[in-house]
């Protein structure tokens, strides 16, 4: 099929048939004019043999035309080396008066040819040698058939002046006509003659454009080569400075599609390096655990070493579960996340909800504070509510870990304007020891743990935060808690379209965009404890 033809072929595929059209075109309208032009030649010499034999007419005494024209002159008429030339003269009653009878008449409508720029011509009587010039007609000019040959004929109506009268006494007909092999042949010598070098000239431009084609897609052959002999690790990105402006595109869809593999193939074995770096120890110290409840005797040793099992099980399993979600919310990750509106009000109580049990086992007073009214819209965010939940779940189990028995942890949601952009403010706030400045952008790092704070785990929690943040377009923000003590995250994501500008607050006004959870109204508020 064409679809699977080289390129090169297509293009010719597509090139010739229209040349061989344009070129059957031209054939044909040089045929017809070399014609038409044989034709005005031609007929000029049938036009000078009809005046030539209107020259020799004359009206004798007993009234009868009469046409003076010796044999010789008759032999010479008639001479052609391809043709045959016919004439014939007719009297005015169309009596048949020499020549050869039964030539075809003028069709009726005929219209007389005349000549550019010329006069009629003037025949003189050369009866009695005294009688005045006659100015012929134009001849009418048409083709008829004559003893089975196609024939164009010249017919010219010659008035006829009696020299003892003084008048014309009438009109003859002469007739010289011509069969058109000369003409035909002399149209198709002039059309051999152009076509030769219009094939000459369409050959040679269909090796230039063949030639010329391969040059062309010459890059396309280089690209085709660089990428077919890359390694399946090199994901640099393809030069695209000497492919041709049509195929940069491509080129950089294909570098785009490079870089997106790079991702995807650097967050794997990230996240693969990760889990065997972050999963080695904790497995070490089960089998350990296991060995050691294997050999113990004692029941009580015995259901100690389980519940050590057990507690380096649920380690396990929540270090397992934080690189899965951190694995989830890469950048490089290999499933488009679902992004839908989703009320983010819902979200962070549902969320808070869910940590009650914990933040009661731990003597810990769990509150959440929507800083906007149920009456409003709800404050819609577009993105993943499972995401969204993770990303919520870290951070409070993040401020529940760091607060100490009888302390205090806030979950809030406030509206706010920045830079013209609705926004909404999702913060966890605790009274914890805090966060040292020092410390507050390394604790977004990966297995990053503040040293000293006695708490356990793998230091994930805060990478999935920020991961997560910035998959829905947004970013996370830490500052010291309202009251100088403990911590306070803040995640500013984008409200969707569904959302309207929160009441009162203007695009630029600078109240709006330093709205945040502790000055919103706390309607709504939920504490446990």
């Amino acid at each position: 099929m064409l679809a699977d033809a080289p390129l090169r072929r297509q293009l010719l595929i597509w090139l010739l048939p229209p040349i061989v059209v344009l070129w059957s075109a031209s054939a044909w309208v040089t045929y017809t004019l070399a014609y038409r032009f044989a034709t005005s030649a031609y007929d000029r010499a049938l036009h000078d043999s009809a005046i030539a034999l209107a020259g020799q007419l004359r009206i004798d005494r007993s009234g009868r035309v009469v046409v003076d024209l010796p044999q010789i002159a008759q032999k010479v008429l008639v001479s052609d080396l391809r043709d045959r030339v016919y004439y014939a003269v007719s009297g005015p009653k169309g009596e048949f008066v020499m020549g050869y009878s039964g030539m075809p008449v003028p069709p009726p409508g005929t219209t007389p040819a005349r000549r550019a720029a010329a006069t009629p011509d003037p025949v003189e009587d050369t009866d009695a040698g005294s009688g005045p010039d006659i100015e012929l007609p134009p001849p009418r000019f048409y083709e008829g058939e004559y003893r089975g040959q196609p024939v164009r004929i010249a017919a010219m109506s010659v008035p006829l002046v009696s020299l003892s009268a003084g008048r014309v006494e009438g009109h003859a007909l002469v007739q010289v006509g011509e069969t058109l092999v000369e003409r035909r042949e002399m149209a198709r010598d002039v059309l051999i003659a152009t076509l030769l070098p219009q094939l000459a000239l369409m050959l040679l431009m269909t090796g230039i454009v063949y030639v010329a084609v391969g040059r062309s897609v010459s890059p396309l052959e280089a690209l085709r080569r660089e990428i077919e002999n890359r390694s399946i690790r090199d994901l640099t990105p393809v030069k695209e400075d000497r492919a041709p402006p049509e195929v940069r595109r491509l080129v950089r869809s294909l570098n785009d599609l490079l870089s997106r593999m790079s991702t995807t193939l650097a967050a794997q074995q990230r996240f693969i390096a990760d889990a065997a770096h972050q999963l080695r120890t904790p497995t070490a110290a089960l089998k350990t655990q296991v060995e050691l409840a294997q050999r113990a005797v004692d029941p009580a040793e015995t259901r100690q070493r389980l519940a050590s099992i057990h507690a380096a099980a649920d380690r396990n399993g929540r270090l397992v579960n934080q690189l899965l979600s951190l694995a989830r919310a890469e950048p490089g990750r290999t499933e488009p996340m679902a992004r839908r509106p989703v009320d983010i009000v819902d979200i962070a109580r549902a969320a808070t909800e869910h940590w009650v049990p914990q933040a009661i086992a731990r003597s810990i007073d769990l509150g959440f504070e929507a800083g906007c009214q149920r009456t409003e819209e709800p404050v819609c965010v577009s993105g993943d509510a499972l995401m969204l939940t993770e990303m919520l779940g870290n951070l409070i189990d993040n401020a529940l870990r760091h607060t100490h028995p009888g302390g205090t942890v806030t979950v809030s949601v406030a509206r706010a304007v920045e830079d013209g952009r609705a926004r909404v403010l999702l913060s966890v706030e605790d009274d914890g020891p805090g966060i040292p400045e020092a410390e507050r952008e390394r604790v977004f790092e990966r297995f990053h743990r503040v040293l000293g704070t006695g708490t356990e785990g793998a230091g994930l929690g805060l990478a999935i935060v920020r991961e997560i943040a910035g998959a829905h377009g947004g970013r996370v923000e830490l500052a010291p808690a309202a009251g100088g003590g403990g911590a306070r995250f803040t995640v500013v994501l984008p409200v969707s379209a569904a959302t309207t500008t929160p009441p009162g607050a203007s695009a630029g006004s600078p109240a709006a965009a330093t709205a945040s959870a502790s000055d919103a109204p706390a309607a709504g508020a939920v504490r446990t404890g």
